[in-house]
């Protein structure tokens, strides 16, 4: 029997494949999740499962508010896992920048905190995103440079 190959070596960057979880993948730790429309593109909501399992976080109570959400809006929603990728220790502050840099700069409608502002322990930070991915922006990275916080005005 032969391992299993990847097609390239990681690299420092965070890739991260989204897929529809099955029963083996939804035991995953250290992966982040999101929600989305059945039939659309629009992302809702975007979590991590740092210290817990993708199911475990699904079946929290935490979680009963999105029940609702998706209920008032007569919404069917499907939940898409991706795991990390990359050189980098996946470690549960690696996993909350992920996250957080991703609610920041998407901004899905059901994340309340983190839409406005992102401090992030990593000094720099790059995440790509492939599969299932319902975004036109597959590419989102984090430097100093870039604002920690989002100000909108009205005209």
């Amino acid at each position: 029997m032969s391992a299993l190959k990847y097609r390239r070596a990681p690299t420092d960057e965070v890739e991260l494949y989204w897929r529809i979880p099955d029963e083996l993948t939804i035991q995953a730790t250290r992966a982040l999740y999101m929600f989305r429309k059945k039939n659309g593109r629009a992302i809702l909501y975007i979590g991590k499962a740092a210290r817990q399992t993708v199911r475990g976080r699904l079946m929290c109570r935490s979680k009963d508010r999105l029940i609702e959400l998706a209920g008032k809006d007569g919404r069917v929603v499907r939940p898409f896992l991706a795991g990390l990728f990359t050189t980098r220790r996946q470690t549960p502050k690696l996993i909350d920048d992920v996250e957080r840099l991703l609610i920041f700069l998407i901004r899905p409608g059901w994340n309340g905190p983190g839409r406005k502002t992102c401090r992030l322990h990593h000094r720099s930070l790059v995440v790509v995103c492939s599969g299932e991915w319902p975004h036109p922006r597959t590419r989102f990275e984090y430097h100093d440079s870039l604002p920690s916080f989002q100000h909108y005005t009205s005209e």
